[in-house]
């Protein structure tokens, strides 16, 4: 009988992969066993016969020979006569099974180790390994022992009656199987499993070999995956071992589905020993990297770093790492070929038996394309999307820093607040896509006037803002004024297109006008306003005054919104005549504000408000309504037919249903659309021009007259404009008013006569003031007048009884006598 094993069974590790020994040399050890380790079939011998272990585990590939031969050669050794030696194969490796056993090897663990259960595994065989030294000395003692071991042991005749079950205290339920101990090969409900198992037993009678295979025994509804071992006893009785495998199936399948993910894993997997040297590497790192793992393993991580963190950083990483057990953040490592990249990179500790810091485990990903989107997302929350320029907030902050910077150093900043003028007539004449090319221009043409300290940022629209820091005196400031407006005033050229394009620019200093951004934005944007009444194109700075012109702003557009529903509005009706015969032909219909605080409001105070604050597009459907009553209850008066001309905004124009409501219009006053005339602007008809095609042929076809209203001062094409089914161009009344002045202006006039006429138009000249510009008119071929000469914009009941007093023959007054 031999001596009980010592507190910690020594064990032998013979297998020549140093990662495999160190793996379960961990396993072992923490599973509380001492371990040896040999690579070689002469390092093994020496072990041996220096200290004689109590359990062997032998792989059967080694570089001086082979496991097999080497287990042989042990169990001629007296020591190693009984010892326990477990061969380390593939389950699929049956050949080798066959020779281990032959050559006396007392058991085998299948490749790959299942590592969660080695500890168990070899636990079992040291105490299988006594519990059958015993068995040789007592039977009853010998069952007693294999009756606590979770195998079952059945020896089985060559006929396949059970001959007797020797042990197992995990013995399944006869009943709940529905198999009886003599019955288990005939009556097993799978005849395959039953009919495997005859094959095999009768191999192992045949050669006396021991055969090793797993099969699946139904338990209930629920599986149980055995492994069967069949050792010969003689030559007509076997003894069959089954052992419950199922957990340890369960354990590989995970190993495996680790493997898997670890051989698969998006991100980088390295792995280092206590030393912190690499011992293993996934693919993925390969391709981050670049590095092959040969070429990293034994090497310390620090050959990926990029040199760019700090020896505290470095300190305090691993600082953490050991307190809490992980750590993660970012890094900078650098590639194989020297490239530079961010990582973020997660590090955890695994631990030994005994505590001791044993491997890391590092995973980490390249975050480059990451960044590379925060950062473009950081830009888009600070910038603009069309310029690149800084947006408000980021110009927010700027104006913050330096007021900090300016109140420490007892200084002064500039702020201009700059607003493109008749931008939305280039945006709308020529579109969009130029509008925005223009934009851009204007921004490139900002930065590249100011400092280099200074701030371009486009705060929408058409409006800029420039931060100038250290700017406090208003002759500086006002220099760079005159230097943007005259650089935003060089032509631009888009498309073949020549533009020219002003600017208003309004002018806020700190401390003197604002303490902080909003005061001073808000108060810069108020002198910005003065510039746009001082005729555009021009600087001025704020002064305290404006608040108040500010708050009546504000004010005024308050009482515009409610003077639609107090019905506020009246229309006023300036004649038009013919030009040869004086005949009164008609009238435009203009609109006024009568406001019960201010009294009568004329168009150029309130119109531009209602356009930017949309209301325009309800303001006009009333001027259209109004003019359909106002013609329809002249008509019941029965007073002659005039033509109305009507001004139509481009939001008004632009709507989807617009056709629909006006022709529902004149039906519901009962007018003849005939005696409509709708006045358009050039750059209303060049915008979406099928669109506007559409629209003007729907119209055309119902009776209704259209106009292009300031006809030479917008940029038409004359290709586009032949196909308009217009009637009337209307010369703009500059042109008129220097009319004796400039010959341009007469040459342009002529143009225009000409081309309505090859066109099958009419023409109508406004602003005619005097005797001399109605006979040089008349005499050119314009077709109708319009101006103070003949009269002014008159309310309905004054233009009424004009209208009753009004003879062709009469010579009208001009604007002095009245």
């Amino acid at each position: 009988m031999s001596e009980p094993l010592a507190t910690r069974p020594r064990v032998l590790i013979v297998d020549d992969e140093f990662s495999a020994r160190l793996i379960m040399r961990a396993t072992l050890e923490e599973a509380g066993f001492e371990v040896e380790e040999a690579g070689t079939v002469c390092e093994a011998l020496q072990h041996f016969h220096a200290r004689t272990p109590d359990l062997i585990i032998l792989d059967v590939l080694l570089p001086d020979g082979n496991g097999i031969a080497l287990c042989a050669t042990l169990r001629q050794l007296p020591q190693g006569h009984t010892l326990p030696i477990a061969m380390a194969t593939g389950l699929d490796d049956i050949h080798s099974i066959q020779q281990a056993f032959q050559s006396g090897a007392t058991d085998f663990i299948t490749k790959p180790i299942s590592w969660g259960t080695l500890g168990y595994r070899v636990h079992y065989l040291l105490r299988a390994h006594q519990a059958f030294e015993e068995l040789a000395i007592s039977e009853a003692k010998n069952r007693a022992l294999l009756s606590a071991l979770p195998d079952l042991l059945f020896l089985i005749r060559d006929d396949g009656l059970i001959v007797d079950r020797l042990a197992g205290t995990e013995a399944p339920d006869w009943a709940e199987w529905d198999l009886h101990p003599g019955e288990l090969l005939d009556n097993h409900p799978s005849a395959v499993v039953a009919q495997m198992l005859r094959l095999e037993i009768a191999n192992v009678l045949g050669n006396q070999n021991p055969k090793a295979v797993e099969i699946a025994l139904p338990r209930n509804t629920l599986g149980v995956c055995w492994e069967a071992r069949i050792l010969p006893r003689s030559e007509h009785e076997v003894l069959l071992v089954l052992r419950d495998i199922s957990l340890r199936k369960q354990m590989e399948n995970q190993l495996r589905l680790s493997a898997r993910v670890f051989e698969s894993s998006n991100e980088a997997i390295m792995i280092t020993d206590s030393r912190n040297r690499i011992i293993s590497v996934n693919p993925t790192f390969e391709a981050i990297t670049g590095y092959r793992e040969s070429e990293v393993l034994g090497q310390e991580p620090r050959l990926l770093g990029a040199g760019q963190e700090t020896r505290s950083l470095y300190r305090n990483l691993w600082a953490l790492l050991y307190e809490n057990g992980a750590w993660q953040g970012e890094l900078v490592d650098q590639r194989k070929n020297g490239d530079e990249y961010p990582v973020w990179i997660s590090i955890s500790l695994v631990r030994d038996g005994n505590g001791d810091p044993e491997y890391h485990i590092a995973s980490f990903a390249d975050i480059t394309d990451r960044k590379r989107q925060e950062a473009q997302i950081e830009h888009l929350a600070f910038h603009d999307v069309l310029t690149g320029l800084p947006n408000r907030r980021l110009l927010t902050d700027r104006i913050q820093v330096a007021i900090s910077q300016a109140q420490r150093d007892n200084d002064g900043l500039a702020l201009l607040f700059i607003d493109l003028d008749r931008f939305k007539t280039i945006n709308d004449s020529l579109g969009h896509q130029i509008g925005d090319q223009l934009l851009r221009e204007v921004g490139y043409r900002l930065s590249r006037w100011v400092r280099s300290g200074d701030t371009v940022s486009r705060v929408g629209g058409d409006e800029f803002i420039v931060l100038c820091p250290g700017c406090s005196s208003m002759e500086d400031a006002a220099l760079l004024g005159e230097k943007l407006l005259e650089a935003l005033g060089e032509p631009y050229e888009f498309d073949g297109k020549q533009l020219v394009i002003t600017a208003s620019i309004g002018i806020a200093l700190y401390p003197n006008n604002g303490t902080d951004a909003n005061a001073l934005i808000g108060n810069a944007d108020a002198a910005m306003y003065l510039a746009k009444e001082n005729d555009r194109n021009n600087c001025q700075f704020y002064s305290p005054d404006l608040n108040a012109r500010n708050l009546e702003r504000l004010q005024m557009e308050l009482r515009l919104r409610q003077a639609l529903e107090n019905q506020e509005f009246v229309l006023f009706f300036q004649p038009q005549i013919d030009a040869r015969s004086g005949q009164l032909i008609g009238a435009e219909t203009l609109i006024r504000w009568q406001d019960p605080l201010h009294g009568l409001i004329p168009p150029g105070r309130f119109i531009p408000l209602a356009e930017e604050t949309g209301l325009i597009q309800a303001i006009g459907d009333w001027v259209l309504t109004a003019a359909c009553e106002h013609q329809a209850r002249w008509e019941r008066l029965g007073l002659p037919p005039l033509t109305l001309a009507v001004n139509l905004s481009a939001r008004q124009f632009r709507q989807p249903n617009f056709v629909e409501h006006l022709i529902d219009t004149a039906d519901r006053s009962g007018i003849d659309p005939a005696r409509l005339e709708l006045e358009l602007t050039e750059s209303m008809l060049m915008k979406d021009i099928p669109q506007t095609t559409g629209k003007l042929q729907q119209l055309k076809a119902r009776g209704f007259r259209m106009s292009v209203d300031d006809f030479g001062t917008g940029f038409s094409s004359l290709n586009y404009l032949r196909h308009f089914p217009l009637d009337v161009l209307k010369i703009d009344q500059s042109f008129v008013r220097e009319l004796f002045e400039d010959e341009a202006a007469l040459a342009i006039i002529d143009s225009i006569i000409a081309l309505a006429r090859a066109l099958g138009m009419r023409t109508v000249a406004e602003g005619v003031e005097t005797a001399p510009q109605r006979q040089i008119l008349q005499s050119h071929g314009c077709d109708t007048l319009q101006g103070y000469l003949i009269a002014k914009p008159l309310p309905e009941a004054e233009f009424l009884a004009w209208r009753q007093s009004y003879q062709p023959a009469s010579r009208n007054k001009g604007p002095d006598s009245e």
